[in-house]
C-alpha cells in the first residue's frame, strides 16, 4: 500500500491500491476498502466528466427519483474532493445515467 505524505509541493504518489468500475444504469456496485478498521486511507475518486454518480460510505447508494429528495446520511453526489476511509469500509456506487459511468478510486495509506 502506497503511503501518503504531503511533500513535493502538493504532489502525491500514484497509488498501488485502486478500483475501477464501469457502472451500469441503476445497478449498485461496491468496493470494500482493504485492511482493518485501524488503517486509514485518503481516497480520491475520478468520474466520467458528465456522469451523475452517487457514493454511499457504508450505506446503499440510491439516486433520488424525479421530484424526490434524499436525506440519507453518508451519501455524496459526485464526490470531487478526496475523503478518508478505513479498512473494511464499503464504498457503494450507483448512477441513474442510461449510458452508465466510469469510476476510479485510488487509495493512499495515511501514516499513523
Amino acid at each position: 500500500m502506497t503511503t501518503y505524505h504531503c511533500n513535493f509541493d502538493h504532489t502525491k504518489p500514484v497509488s498501488d491500491t485502486c478500483f475501477q468500475a464501469n457502472l451500469a444504469a441503476n445497478t449498485e456496485q461496491t468496493y470494500t476498502v482493504p485492511g482493518v478498521n485501524s488503517q486509514k486511507y485518503r481516497a480520491e475518486m475520478n468520474l466520467t466528466a458528465n456522469a451523475n454518480v452517487y457514493m454511499g460510505l457504508n450505506v446503499t447508494a440510491v439516486a433520488p427519483g424525479a421530484g424526490l429528495n434524499s436525506t440519507t446520511p453518508n451519501l455524496i453526489f459526485r464526490p470531487e474532493k478526496p475523503f478518508y476511509v478505513k479498512g473494511g469500509d464499503v464504498i457503494h456506487l450507483v448512477t441513474p445515467d442510461t449510458a452508465g459511468a466510469h469510476v476510479g478510486i485510488s487509495l493512499l495509506a495515511v501514516p499513523s
